[in-house]
């Protein structure tokens, strides 16, 4: 059987086999986001009922712990999946991370889950929602807006008849220049949120604890701040001959381009985000030392990114002009889709093609690492997912 077709983890066993989860809190200090102390019934995950607060929606209140949720495909498909458990509806999976399961040995059985939509951004319909019936859904009320005309009482409808909507943004940093919602929250504290919607504190901190020993890693071989470089991050795909290009700021709550901000880059456009695409003309006036293709390292093979990116651009007469160009410092990362899982890989890699001499050359695919050349233990993530800790 293809890797792909297991079942993460066993997944109908491991939420059948109980949702084994911790005593208390992992820490979260907001006062609108507190388990209900008169509770009804006690389990091994803690008091129920519990109420938890994900921005931007209302605290929403737990009289058993959810095992099911759809998801569109973006960062809370890999945070869902980084807590060991499978999604019961997504929409089109043609750009999810499966690359980063595969490696692990994972497994995505996409035989198991319901299609929410036709495509990311059409062909939704509230009669999969009601055939999904799934107990959350970890879809900000927003994304659905931009692509269905629903009204209010259609969400209410679907919420009465399944689930709550207990989504949020997890992608763009809070500036102007920058449509849609501005994220909330950074990833791990959107993660530490979903850890108690699913009971699963005690795995978060494991997780927090493998994140906090690779960043602590990294942060040690950082160069001074005055001799780190400057990077333009682009997203939306990058398209050299085209001349087009949109910038994402570099930003904490920024979580498509954070592989870029955690391993100390600086922004080439730093307080001057362009309201809209640019065209070579700006991005040769800021000369970055790196571009960063924002969404690469998850959508393309390595082939693919050399074949459509770095020799573009190495072909295109403004592209050589380019500092970045001329050195080979064309780089790729996660985008949208990272969550917890992805955004390891994605840092390790960043990393890697920013600060060879320091952390070792990349080789440029995916899984080619050897184990000694590593940033980060697969087994040790794999022990966490599986709860194994």
């Amino acid at each position: 059987m293809p890797r792909r077709r297991k079942i993460l983890a066993g997944t109908a066993s491991l939420i059948a086999a109980g949702i084994a989860g911790c005593s208390s809190d992992s820490g979260d200090s907001t006062t609108q986001d507190s388990t209900t102390s008169t509770a009804s019934d006690t389990t091994e995950e803690g008091p129920t009922p519990y109420t938890v607060h994900v921005e931007p929606n209302d605290p929403y209140t737990f009289d058993e712990v959810p095992e099911s949720y759809g998801v569109v495909s973006g960062p809370l498909l890999d945070l869902g999946m980084s807590l060991g458990i499978h999604p019961s509806a997504t929409t089109g999976l043609e750009r999810a991370p499966l690359k980063f399961y595969d490696l692990l040995d994972l497994g995505f059985d996409e035989s198991e889950v319901v299609k929410l939509a036709s495509g990311a951004e059409s062909g939704y319909d509230k009669e999969n929602f009601y055939a999904a019936d799934a107990d959350v859904w970890l879809i900000p009320e927003s994304t659905l807006d931009r692509f269905t005309e629903w009204s209010e009482s259609d969400y209410q409808e679907i919420e009465s008849q399944t689930g709550p909507f207990l989504g949020t943004p997890l992608r763009f940093a809070p500036t102007a220049a920058v449509s849609g919602d501005p994220n909330p929250y950074t990833l791990y504290e959107a993660f530490e949120k979903y850890a108690k919607v699913f009971q699963r504190q005690e795995q978060f901190q494991a997780w927090q604890s493998l994140h906090d020993d690779l960043m602590s890693t990294i942060e040690d071989g950082l160069p001074p701040e005055s001799e780190r470089p400057t990077v333009a991050a682009i997203w939306r795909g990058v398209s050299p001959d085209s001349g087009r290009f949109r910038i994402a700021p570099l930003h904490r709550l920024g979580n498509n381009t954070k592989s870029y901000y955690r391993v100390g880059m600086k922004d080439a456009f730093e307080g001057q985000y362009p309201d809209g695409p640019i065209g070579y003309e700006e991005l040769l006036r800021v000369d970055p030392d790196y571009i960063g293709a924002v969404g690469a390292l998850t959508s393309s093979t390595h082939e693919q990114f050399v074949n459509n990116v770095v020799e573009p651009f190495e072909n295109n007469e403004n592209g050589q002009s380019l500092s970045a160009v001329q050195n080979g410092n064309v780089i790729r990362s996660a985008g949208q889709y990272m969550g917890p899982i992805v955004d390891m890989f994605s840092t390790e890699a960043v990393a890697k093609q920013v600060y060879p001499d320091t952390f070792g050359e990349w080789p440029g695919p995916v899984g080619e690492l050897s184990e000694s050349e590593q940033l980060f233990d697969r087994q040790r993530l794999l022990d966490i997912v599986n709860r194994d800790f």
